[in-house]
């Protein structure tokens, strides 16, 4: 899966990325599915399903023999509020334009591939720029997904416009730490994919998720804080991170806008928590995809 936020600006930016995350795909031979982190539509807010801004902001911008044919699951960012969240609900429920847009719910969970029975992937998707006084149906939410009865999922991931740990411009939201913190740890989720800030982060701290940040999609960037003893890769540049997860092994690469390669890791399932020592950097070479 390709994930990345903040990119639903329009400009040339924005068209840079995708025809980098196209590039990709193509080289590495395989695409399953994209995850848009929020602030999927700057600017004027979409008047309905039929509006402009789907074509110039969505449909247009993600083409090509891989993105055109992969499912795209969105959440929802501050920025879509409060009149385009309406109308991306619709587009998802209606299964309007090329139908790739996925969006059930405000927040809800999915599971994708099968391993002896079990889901290989099980995700819950947030919402975080909804009031947070309703919050507790999504850690509600949460806990069901992974305490649920039956054959339990071998990766487990979350995914939000807001990070929970941020050493960006915004800072750490207080209240998501005291709020969704506990619920993600008690239910040892590997993975919490977030933009919000322009920009891409890895943070790493023992006993909690592995924070990915990636909020560079085509908005304009924000600088990066000074390197935190939690900080294992973070850059300014516009790109995606792209996650390739199989029963034994999660691989996490980082592209710029070109489609180069930035940084990578790797991670053993076998290793029982997504603690600092499990996420070991990749050994494999920057590379230029032409």
């Amino acid at each position: 899966m390709i994930a990345l936020g903040d990119q639903g600006s329009g400009d040339l930016q924005q068209w840079r990325v995708g025809q980098a995350m196209e590039r990709v795909a193509a080289r590495d031979g395989r695409l399953d599915m994209v995850v848009l982190l929020g602030d999927n539509f700057y600017g004027k807010p979409l008047t309905s399903t039929h509006d402009l801004g789907w074509q110039m902001k969505f449909e247009r911008v993600y083409w090509g023999q891989w993105l055109s044919h992969v499912p795209f699951y969105a959440v929802l960012g501050n920025h879509d509020y409060p009149k385009s969240q309406k109308i991306e609900l619709e587009y998802g429920q209606q299964r309007k334009g090329s139908g790739r847009w996925q969006m059930s719910s405000n927040f809800y969970v999915k599971d994708f591939g099968s391993v002896d029975g079990r889901p290989l992937v099980r995700m819950v998707f947030l919402d975080t720029s909804a009031p947070r006084e309703s919050f507790q149906h999504q850690i509600d939410m949460l806990d069901q997904a992974f305490q649920q009865p039956g054959p339990a999922p071998v990766w487990r991931i979350a995914a939000a416009h807001h990070p929970v740990r941020n050493h960006g411009q915004h800072g750490e939201d207080s209240e998501l730490v005291n709020l969704l913190l506990p619920a993600l740890e008690r239910n040892k989720v590997d993975v919490f994919l977030a933009g919000h800030d322009h920009n891409q982060q890895l943070l790493l701290r023992a006993a909690e998720p592995a924070w990915v940040v990636s909020g560079a999609g085509g908005q304009k960037l924000y600088a990066v804080g000074a390197a935190a003893q939690d900080t294992s890769f973070a850059t300014a540049h516009a790109g995606f991170a792209k996650l390739d997860l199989n029963p034994r092994q999660l691989r996490l690469n980082y592209y710029d806008d070109r489609g180069n390669l930035e940084t990578g890791y790797r991670w053993d399932r076998d290793c029982q928590w997504m603690a600092k020592g499990c996420l070991l950097p990749d050994v494999a070479q920057k590379m230029v995809v032409q």
